[in-house]
């Protein structure tokens, strides 16, 4: 690895914010996009409704993007370049380019290595390159900061397979909506057998859960991401230009609120649908008993 052009937060000219880098990252994110949108048509049956498509597709780019971009995001924190040797005598131990921000007086060392420099903007490879024109906005990306670090650990392990897995429950699910199936299955699937009935609706139920579940932790992880930088005010944000705000900040991050909170909706109106279709045949079975 050869160490990169340090990063700053300080607004960028208007020559120098688009870049190569910026427009090869940007196509990347419509390439990720674009995959998503395919594969989607591709694995959902044709009569799938365009609801099942947009959640398909949206969670199909969640988990490209938590896999490729914010893999490679952990591949380059805990990637290192070992510095010179440094005595105590010397007055230069630990290494300063090891040391984390810390409002203590003692020194605060990522993985206590004080004499490795970890971090995108120690490396010159093209996803570490990526991260150092994202950490023109947000200077915490390219470096070691242990908040982004813990919260990626969660999305990149947790998050992104968690993703993929409800869009095989999509795939699994009928095209019709649960509490619409259940409304029907008396009349309709008279040749459907009961284990089947059963391991679809676990299914169902399962999917509607697990999003639940994963748009909460993305929209809670969003908040623990800028909230620490809110409270000690914005040193490491980037506002001073449209692009830097708008684009990387305010839209990339904000998909990762409207989205989720999107699949909140739906969920709620699936699993409370379900709610009010068993509500009504237990009613309807208490009227057939009397």
């Amino acid at each position: 690895m050869t160490a990169s052009a340090s990063i700053t937060t300080s607004p960028a000219s208007p020559s120098s914010l688009f870049s190569l880098t910026t427009l090869l990252s940007l196509l990347f994110s419509l390439v990720i996009l674009l995959a998503a949108i395919l594969l989607s048509r591709h694995l959902l049956p044709p009569s799938s409704p365009r609801k099942h498509l947009i959640l398909h597709t949206w969670h199909l780019f969640d988990f490209l993007i938590h896999t490729i971009f914010e893999g490679s995001f952990l591949y380059h924190s805990f990637s290192y370049s070992t510095l010179p040797a440094a005595s105590s005598s010397s007055g230069d131990y630990p290494h300063p380019a090891s040391l984390l921000t810390s409002t203590s007086s003692k020194a605060n060392v990522f993985l206590r290595e004080p004499n490795r420099r970890y971090g995108a903007a120690h490396s010159s490879s093209p996803t570490a390159l990526l991260w150092q024109e994202y950490a023109r906005a947000d200077a915490r990306w390219a470096n070691t900061d242990t908040n982004i670090i813990s919260i990626e650990l969660l999305t990149v392990f947790i998050a992104g397979p968690l993703a993929c897995y409800i869009c095989y429950l999509l795939q699994q699910c009928p095209p019709h909506s649960s509490h619409h199936r259940a409304s029907t299955t008396s009349t309709d699937n008279t040749n459907t057998t009961n284990a089947l009935k059963n391991t679809r609706g676990d299914n169902a139920a399962k999917l509607w859960f697990l999003m639940i579940v994963l748009a909460t932790g993305e929209i809670y992880g969003g908040f623990m991401t800028f909230a620490p930088e809110w409270l000690s005010g914005n040193a490491n944000l980037s506002t001073g230009d449209w692009m830097h705000l708008w684009l990387y900040l305010v839209f990339f991050n904000g998909i990762w609120v409207v989205m989720p909170g999107w699949c909140l909706w739906v969920a709620w109106g699936e699993v409370s649908g379900a709610f009010k279709d068993s509500m009504e045949r237990v009613e309807a079975e208490g009227k057939k008993g009397r």
